[in-house]
């Protein structure tokens, strides 16, 4: 487990993370064949470039005193990111499930700071970054559904 003195590391810590899964959108989109493929990574990805813009400009005093930010999860970079394990070889499946995997270890993180909060409003902000990931994840799950079990 992690501890924060300031809300703003966790912030800091999640833009470089929302930033990394941009960039598994962008190889996403380079790797993918199928036109329909593409077009949900580009939908997928332009809602994950809004969510990095919301969270750059994240006033962290707007949402009351900084508290310490104990008991996050010990994540390393090489862990919750699936660098190098797809390629543009990978098929749809593999590029899109490496993808549904970092959605989830997100969406976790996040839960967990949430849990530990004390602030309201900083549970509130915590909680919309998790109803986020469970939004892009649940779309994900469709178009696989949609795309591969056909």
């Amino acid at each position: 487990m992690s501890a924060y003195q300031q809300l703003q590391d966790v912030l800091t810590r999640t833009v470089e993370w929302e930033r990394e899964l941009n960039d598994l959108y962008d190889v996403a989109q380079y790797g993918l064949a199928s036109p329909d493929s593409k077009k949900t990574v580009s939908f997928l990805k332009e809602r994950q470039v809004t969510n990095i813009e919301i969270l750059e400009n994240v006033d962290v005093r707007a949402y009351g005193s900084t508290e310490w930010v104990k008991f996050t999860p010990d994540l390393k970079e090489d862990e919750l990111i699936p660098k190098r394990e797809f390629t543009r070889k990978s098929s749809p499946q593999e590029i899109l499930g490496h993808i549904l995997s970092y959605e989830q270890k997100l969406m976790s993180y996040y839960q967990s700071v949430h849990d530990h909060l004390v602030s309201e409003p900083q549970k509130d902000l915590f909680a919309s970054l998790v109803r986020f990931r469970e939004e892009q994840i649940g779309r994900i799950r469709n178009f696989m559904r949609a795309e591969f079990q056909s």
